[in-house]
């Protein structure tokens, strides 16, 4: 069986990251280098930077969720892979200004509808947690025992405390 996993909030919330900076840095860059700027940026500043900053805020509380969850990596790539769409999207592109005031709430409006969509949404399922599963599912139907990484999951031991592998001893 081939599983694909999309997980569509961590992706939302890179976008609502990086577009929310991109949206509160854009008018410190388009004035030193002396790109356009839109009505918004130009008269009225504080707007987009609080769009902006709201985006960011959200994606961050969504980051923290995944590091309370146990999910330290991904709570770290947010903020880091944020910054980098951010540096791409003005830096190279140069459309931080407009289409991010449409944008950035967009993608921070779906990261919330994704996260509140239940925890079957923001389940970060893997490719190893269901070849798991399957093996455990085997393994019930054929009668065998569990494996030491079954074991030592449902003992909660520390790596330090692994079980002994029992070596079982010729027949003689």
């Amino acid at each position: 069986m081939v599983y694909t996993y999309t997980d569509l909030a961590f992706y939302l919330s890179i976008i609502a990251f990086g577009m929310g900076l991109s949206l509160a840095t854009y008018r410190v860059f388009a004035g030193r280098y002396e790109w356009p700027m839109g009505e918004w940026q130009m008269h009225r500043p504080v707007l987009p930077i609080l769009i902006g900053v709201l985006a960011m805020a959200l994606a961050c509380l969504y980051a923290m969720n995944r590091l309370y969850n146990g999910l330290a990596t991904d709570a770290l790539a947010i903020p880091a892979f944020g910054i980098a769409f951010a540096i791409i999207w003005t830096g190279l592109l140069r459309v931080g200004s407009q289409i991010s005031l449409f944008l950035a709430p967009v993608a921070a409006a779906f990261l919330f509808i994704a996260w509140i969509g239940g925890p079957d949404n923001l389940q970060a399922a893997t490719v190893r947690e269901g070849i798991r599963q399957e093996m455990k599912e085997l393994r019930d139907q054929l009668g065998l025992p569990p494996s030491k990484a079954e074991l030592q999951r449902r003992l909660d031991l520390p790596r330090e405390q692994e079980l002994p592998l029992r070596r079982s001893q010729p027949v003689q």
